[in-house]
């Protein structure tokens, strides 16, 4: 009897952590998101439709509204910083580039971590790199143009004083442009 008891619990016990797999259309915003993970600051895929923060083989560009076919597998159990969901990409079905004048806004810190990095980890810690006077590298994923009447309080932010919302317009696939703080 107490090995069927055990039989009966390890089946339930297995369905309760089992995977299920489904193929479906998911929308993607036109912009990256910025997000507070588990132990730094990042920025992620962002969509309506479902839990997707990242896809491995596909090619984001800026200002596009994306629909694709993915493969999303809900996790039996949840990992450690949250997750629930993985993501196989599968192909595009559309990419719709969305008007030069569409604003979005996007928080822009100039820290990758919540604490301070000794002086020889310090350059890991920078998540705007300076290109030109005007243009910055952000997260390594988007070049940001600062226009000359922003670049006070723009060097605010880049020097670590502070953290701001800042609201954009696209430019091509690899750079927008700030409008205001």
């Amino acid at each position: 009897m107490k090995f069927y008891l055990t039989c009966i619990l390890l089946i339930v016990f297995m369905q309760s952590n089992a995977q299920s797999t489904t193929d479906k259309i998911i929308t993607i915003s036109p912009n990256l998101s910025f997000q507070n993970y588990e132990h730094y600051k990042r920025l992620t895929l962002s969509s309506t439709d479902s839990h997707i923060e990242y896809l491995n083989g596909f090619d984001f560009e800026w200002g596009y509204l994306y629909k694709l076919n993915v493969t999303e597998t809900k996790l039996g159990v949840t990992l450690s910083d949250g997750t629930q969901y993985e993501y196989r990409f599968n192909h595009v079905v559309s990419k719709t580039k969305m008007a030069d004048s569409s604003q979005f806004k996007l928080f822009i810190d100039p820290s990758r971590y919540y604490y301070k990095l000794d002086s020889s980890e310090q350059s890991m810690n920078i998540t705007l790199k300076e290109l030109n006077d005007s243009t910055y590298l952000y997260f390594d994923k988007v070049e940001i143009e600062v226009p000359h009447h922003l670049k006070t309080q723009f060097n605010k932010i880049v020097s670590g004083e502070r953290s701001r919302l800042g609201h954009f317009i696209y430019i091509n696939e690899k750079r927008i442009r700030l409008l205001h703080l």
